[in-house]
């Protein structure tokens, strides 16, 4: 099989589940922001893009030195749309934890509702603690529930224009009287760069210093999607 970097690694065919490739698939492992495929995901299923996320200060509390964030304030106002784009591009660690704080229930019954999606896709080996992937040591996942996650986000039309947009604008907003520019951070799909994939549609990274690098993406190769 092919050489990987990773502790644990897997190739999946996304309709029919069959698996191509493993390595270490069941062994636990933090997520980081592919977390977010997850959030991601939940969040499409009770929202709808048109609605309104304001910013709340628990949003913003979850922040330190160093992690991803677009600069949201407190009572800002913006749309799923646009905090999804935040969440999935920029790895914007405050609109991912406003994507739930801002679902009907708050942020502890989104959770439940994440780790009951896991549950109905076939993961037994994770459990999720928060939205955004940053450290904590009750939150984990493997390989092959991330496969499965992402099999079921990646027949989402939404999560596939968004996972695979390069750019997008989000406009000024109550608070904010600039745009924001969040950019893509999967390099595999920039035509430009030596980590360009044809074949690749979509994806989310990940990083943080005790998960190391992590990566879900998905792609098309004559009309079979791999995870």
């Amino acid at each position: 099989g092919p050489g990987t970097y990773g502790g644990a690694a897997i190739v999946m065919e996304a309709e029919t589940g069959a698996i191509l490739y493993a390595k270490n698939i069941d062994e636990k492992h933090f997520p980081a922001s592919i977390t977010k495929v997850l959030t991601a995901l939940v969040a499409m299923e009770n929202n709808e893009l048109t609605d309104t996320i304001t910013v709340k200060q628990e949003d913003i509390a979850i922040l330190t030195p160093g992690d991803s964030h677009i600069a949201l304030k407190v009572g800002e106002e913006i749309s799923y749309e646009d905090g999804l784009y935040a969440a999935l591009l920029a790895s914007a660690n405050e609109a991912a934890h406003s994507l739930a704080s801002n679902t009907e229930g708050g942020y502890e019954a989104f959770l439940e509702k994440m780790n009951a999606k896991a549950a109905e896709l076939g993961c037994t080996n994770s459990h999720f603690t928060n939205t955004h992937g940053l450290h904590d040591p009750e939150h984990y996942t493997t390989a092959r529930d991330m496969a499965l996650i992402g099999a079921a986000a990646f027949k989402n039309e939404d999560f596939m224009k968004i996972t695979g947009t390069l750019q997008y604008k989000i406009e000024p907003t109550n608070l904010t009287d600039v745009e924001r520019y969040v950019a893509q951070n999967h390099k595999m799909l920039y035509d430009w760069r030596s980590e360009y994939y044809e074949y690749c549609l979509g994806g989310k990274t990940g990083y943080t210093k005790k998960a190391g690098r992590t990566l879900i993406t998905v792609f098309n190769q004559n009309g079979r999607e791999l995870v």
